[in-house]
């Protein structure tokens, strides 16, 4: 019964805690999405203007190969995926300690999801409308979550930081937090890798 109030206490704080980071960083997260839809829209751009050369090939972070032999829904893939999410995340960490950082943390979010565009599009480009399901089922919201919670990571982070610097203390412990987020990711991506084993999904994605 402790147990289970500790449990509640803790999730309606953390909801508590979402609501006031975007309450107080309005003009940022328009920012932030107004650049991350440019993000995707270059990368739509590229994939249909560029298909065809060598060095948007050189862009494709799994062969055609690999890709045909099931190696993009497969444990390799969610390994490198998780590496790549690690390390997103400890940029992000090192980006909410100073607001002067911002503009580079707008600057990751924009290349996540110029990759993101990229991809989404090279699978329409080379599988065409067969892949269709994957994109839009499978990848389309696995990926726009995983954004938003990188966003929203950040957007927390950065609040928390700041309550710090200005109280003193803080009210959450930030590596239990940043652990946290990590496992959010983490089950964001083997999700994806799940549905796209049990789907059979084509996909080029390892961002």
């Amino acid at each position: 019964m402790v147990r289970s109030l500790k449990t509640s206490s803790f999730f309606d704080g953390l909801k508590y805690s979402c609501i006031g980071a975007v309450r107080a960083n309005k003009w940022k997260i328009a920012v932030i999405v107004a650049l991350v839809l440019c993000g995707i829209g270059v990368g739509v751009f590229v994939a249909v203007k560029y298909n065809t050369s060598y060095q948007l090939y050189q862009l494709r972070e799994i062969d055609l190969q690999d890709f045909y032999s099931g190696f993009a829904a497969s444990s390799s893939a969610f390994l490198s995926r998780t590496m790549s999410l690690f390390v997103n995340l400890i940029l992000i960490v090192l980006l909410a300690l100073s607001p002067y950082l911002f503009p580079f943390a707008c600057a990751l979010f924009v290349f996540r999801a110029y990759l993101f565009g990229l991809n989404f599009a090279l699978i329409f480009v080379f599988y065409g409308i067969g892949s269709l399901f994957t994109a839009v089922i499978i990848i389309l919201p696995c990926q726009m979550l995983t954004l938003f919670v990188m966003i929203l990571f950040y957007l927390l982070l950065r609040q928390l930081n700041q309550n710090c610097k200005r109280y003193g203390g803080v009210d959450v412990n930030r590596l239990v937090f940043v652990i946290g987020g990590f496992i959010a990711l983490v089950l964001l991506n083997l999700v994806e890798t799940l549905l796209l084993c049990l789907l059979s999904g084509r996909v080029i994605l390892v961002i």
